[in-house]
């Protein structure tokens, strides 16, 4: 069963995060996450988990009473149940539910590998498969200036990465979803205003791609006179990062290597200096 799909159900963003960071770090590649009952049951009914990851705090309803459900809508599923601390009590009830494992997630930060989740989930599945190779990162720039597209390729491919263009907001989910691409570069002002706002919405709720940084980058600012960029209103326009547009090469290199450590594609990455060429002529389009 290795790299059949995983499913983290966990209503702490922290921890969910977390917990599916370690997961793909380690070499797990089909990782999805809910944090309630009801989203998981969407997730899993368009991709079967054969194991879950469920903890004691959801949006919706008690972990405890996650699982009964879960043992009986996915019986063949192995099913972690995970806590923050452990008291006699929970760990009682957890027993009587007959559940593949029991892990407490306490005393390590979200940010390091939990071995032993890690362990009971190789126990459970398998050893997930060594990552199939990609010898450059993909970047996918969601732009519908042509002339920008062409400009930003150039830089990109000069500094090692292979980039995909899409042109507007839903051939570039469309894009997004097919080809899992490293990060996003995405513009704002496309057929519409608020394309790029809409496409982060979109982009955020959809368990295919939600995982995906997404860099914005455009000139909203100084189009429509706006006292601040768009990235601080978090609600509005969840992005990873944010630039002005003219764009310089080397300011757009940097800020993506943010989104690129290189222990995620075993080499030592994409070098920050590429062409001296900035984007400076750019300065049409959102």
């Amino acid at each position: 069963m290795a790299n059949a799909a995983l499913l983290v159900i966990c209503g702490d963003r922290g921890r969910r995060e977390g917990f599916v960071r370690a997961l793909l770090d380690t070499g797990w590649e089909n990782v999805l996450s809910a944090s309630s009952l009801a989203d998981a049951a969407g997730v899993m009914s368009k991709a079967p988990a054969s194991c879950v990851i469920v903890d004691a705090e959801l949006r919706d309803i008690p972990g405890l009473a996650a699982v009964a459900i879960l043992q009986q809508f996915c019986p063949h599923a192995k099913i972690i149940f995970a806590a923050p601390q452990n008291t006699l009590e929970l760990e009682k009830q957890v027993r009587a539910l007959n559940v593949f494992y029991y892990y407490i997630s306490s005393g390590w930060n979200t940010y390091s590998s939990p071995e032993e989740l890690v362990a009971a989930v190789e126990e459970a599945t398998g050893a997930p498969r060594p990552p199939r190779a990609r010898p450059r990162p993909r970047i996918l720039v969601v732009d519908d200036d042509h002339d920008y597209q062409a400009t930003v390729r150039s830089v990109l491919e000069a500094a090692g990465y292979e980039v995909s263009s899409a042109y507007s907001e839903p051939e570039g989910l469309d894009v997004a979803r097919r080809e899992q691409p490293d990060v996003i570069l995405l513009d704002i002002i496309m057929e519409n205003t608020t394309d790029g706002f809409e496409f982060c919405q979109r982009a955020r709720h959809d368990p295919r791609i939600k995982h995906i940084p997404i860099l914005g980058v455009s000139a909203i600012e100084e189009r429509f006179g706006l006292r601040s960029p768009p990235d601080e209103e978090r609600s509005l326009f969840p992005v990873d990062g944010y630039l002005r547009k003219p764009v310089v090469a080397a300011d757009l290199l940097s800020e993506l290597k943010k989104f690129l450590p290189e222990r995620r594609h075993g080499h030592d990455g994409p070098g920050e200096h590429g062409p001296e060429t900035g984007f400076s002529a750019l300065r049409a389009g959102g």
